[in-house]
């Protein structure tokens, strides 16, 4: 599967002796929002990983410095999940595919804008897309909720 062939090589990436963080996060955020979306979970643990500078983190117990890297492992793992994730499940399905029905409904009330950011919103992990559809649909006057409800009462 060329997606875990993807991930694979950004894992051979981690090793690389002039490492730069901030560059490999930002070729793998783009591989990672593609293959799992922009609001996933993987996604989020990429984007959060940083380095903490101060001297007790870069030193082990025994007051060397540290011979492994905790955010190159963690990298490591992340993708690691996420290889394994796509072995046993597969590709996971776009919110375009999932959602098509409710796009539709509401894609006759929306504008391009409001299209776009609904997809994106569809996208996101359970928690997040829960907490922006309420304040996307609060943001929405009557008729055009009416409209859809209506849309969507039709199609089933």
């Amino acid at each position: 599967m060329r997606e875990i062939d993807i991930l694979k090589e950004q894992i051979a990436r981690l090793e690389v002796k002039r490492f730069d963080l901030e560059a490999w996060k930002a070729h793998t955020l783009i591989y990672i929002s593609r293959i799992f979306g922009e609001g996933s979970e993987h996604a989020r643990l990429i984007n959060n990983l940083k380095y903490d500078y101060s001297s007790w983190n870069l030193r082990d117990t025994s007051g060397g410095i540290k011979l492994t890297d905790p955010i190159r492992v963690q990298a490591h793992e992340i993708l690691d999940a996420a290889i394994h994730e796509l072995e046993v499940f597969g590709l996971p399905e776009k919110a375009s595919e999932t959602h098509q029905p409710l796009l539709e409904a509401f894609g006759n009330e929306l504008t391009g804008r409001e299209q776009k950011e609904l997809e994106k919103i569809l996208e996101m992990n359970a928690k997040e897309r829960d907490k922006a559809l309420e304040a996307f649909i609060d943001s929405k006057n009557k008729e055009t909720l009416v409209a859809i409800l209506l849309q969507l009462l039709r199609q089933s």
